[in-house]
Formats: C-alpha cells, structure tokens, sequence
C-alpha cells in the first residue's frame, strides 16, 4: 500500500501529506512525524500499522520538513502545533463518523498531546514524546537550545510538571499508549513518567531501543513486537 499525495490548506500556505486509504474509513490514525522527519521516511511505519491495524492513515510533513514549504531554522512548534490542528479538522471534516486516532512520535508526541487538550478524538498512542521549555513554543527552530533541552530539561522532574501541558489536569477522556524506549538517549524517565501520570496511559516499554526506531543499533528482532505491540492496542481501543 503506497500514499495517495496532496496538500493540506493552512493560513496562506498548504502543507504536504501521504493519505493511506484501507477499507471504509471507519478507522483512522492520524501520524505526527518527529522533528526534522518526513512522511516518506515514516513510509514503512505507516505501512505497518495500516496494514496490521486495519486503519486508514494521514501523515504530514510539517512546514520545513519533506516537501512542505519555509526553511526549517524560520518555523516554530506553534506553527507546527497550527497545522497538526488544520489536518486533524481536513480529517474530521472528510470523515465525521470515522473513529480517529493520534500517533506521534517525540516532537509528533508533544504536539499529539497538546492536540488531546483542544479536539476530541477516539485514542492516543504517545512514542516516546519529547518535552519542550514553554517559551520555546513560540520560538523559531533556530534559536531553541536543543542540547539545553535535552540534557537538562527534560529531566527537570518540577519544571516539566509546571509546564502548561501539565499544569492542569488533561481533559481528554479516550485511552492512551505511551511506548517507552528503554535506552532512548533524547527522552528520559523524568519526562515519560509525567506523560503517563497525566495521561492514565497504558505502557509500553520498547526493550533495547534508542530514541529512533531506525537506529541500526536496536534489536531488529524486537520490531515485529513493537508494531503488534502499537497495532493491537489500536484494534484493542477501537472495539471499547
């Protein structure tokens, strides 16, 4: 199964995506990309959960990214939070009846959260979601201290509890998957565990795995499990 490629309207600009079509449509993920990726590198991930989840499927390129439109250093996590938002409404629009669901995957993971406070949708799957000072959402990528961010704030256990995604309890109410990655070297235990506290989520722990499900240093073994893993929770949820 290959992507069927369009754009997405945003204000004064549009937005690249993939659309994954598999059966009527009752089902569908929307798949968030982590920073600096594209929809054709996420190709294979997406081919897996569709065709293991029954699921049609959505993935965008964020501007700066792929073969969507700026220079990444110029674009912000607010810029990229307003098209997650502009695609998820292409998808509610299309498909009112249709039982939505969200997959991000660290910088994909932050902005699917954020997205669980301002839309109602079916389920949420959180891979290893990144964290991000709150004055950096408005920042452009160019002037964001990545290794600040890495290495000391996201295991700052107290400012990422007062981080605004935090600050109040979520008011999301379908179900939740966070997969851990247990030698994720981008995303530690400090910032997960938040995540699964404020989300009642469901966990799952990813052994041997770094931060990038493609670093030829993880057990290939092991992906088989981590994408039934992914996909039965999916079927799973679509069927409470």
């Amino acid at each position: 199964m290959n992507g069927q490629a369009f754009t997405i309207p945003c204000p004064g600009y549009h937005i690249a995506a993939d659309w994954y079509e598999n059966g009527y449509n009752k089902e569908i993920v929307l798949i968030l990309p982590g920073y600096t990726s594209s929809k054709k590198r996420y190709a294979d991930f997406v081919k897996n959960v569709t065709q293991k989840s029954g699921a049609s499927a959505l993935v965008v390129d964020y501007s700066g990214h792929g073969e969507s439109p700026f220079e990444l250093d110029d674009t912000s996590p607010a810029q990229h939070f307003l098209e997650v938002i502009y695609a998820f409404d292409w998808l509610r629009t299309r498909y009112p009846k249709a039982n939505i669901s969200v997959i991000g995957t660290s910088y994909g993971g932050f902005h699917a959260a954020h997205l669980a406070k301002y839309r109602n949708f079916k389920s949420l799957v959180l891979r290893t979601p990144a964290m991000y000072q709150p004055a950096d959402f408005y920042s452009i990528q160019a002037r964001i201290d990545r290794e600040y961010t890495t290495s000391v704030f996201r295991k700052n256990t107290k400012a990422i509890m007062e981080h605004p995604l935090f600050a109040q309890p979520t008011m999301f109410t379908g179900s939740t998957l966070l997969v851990v990655h247990e030698r994720d070297e981008d995303v530690p235990t400090q910032t997960t565990d938040i995540y699964a506290k404020a989300f009642d989520a469901e966990v799952y722990i990813a052994k041997g795995f770094k931060h990038s499900t493609n670093n030829p240093k993880n057990p290939q073994s092991g992906l088989a499990e981590y994408y039934d893993a992914i996909t039965q929770w999916l079927r799973k949820s679509s069927a409470e």
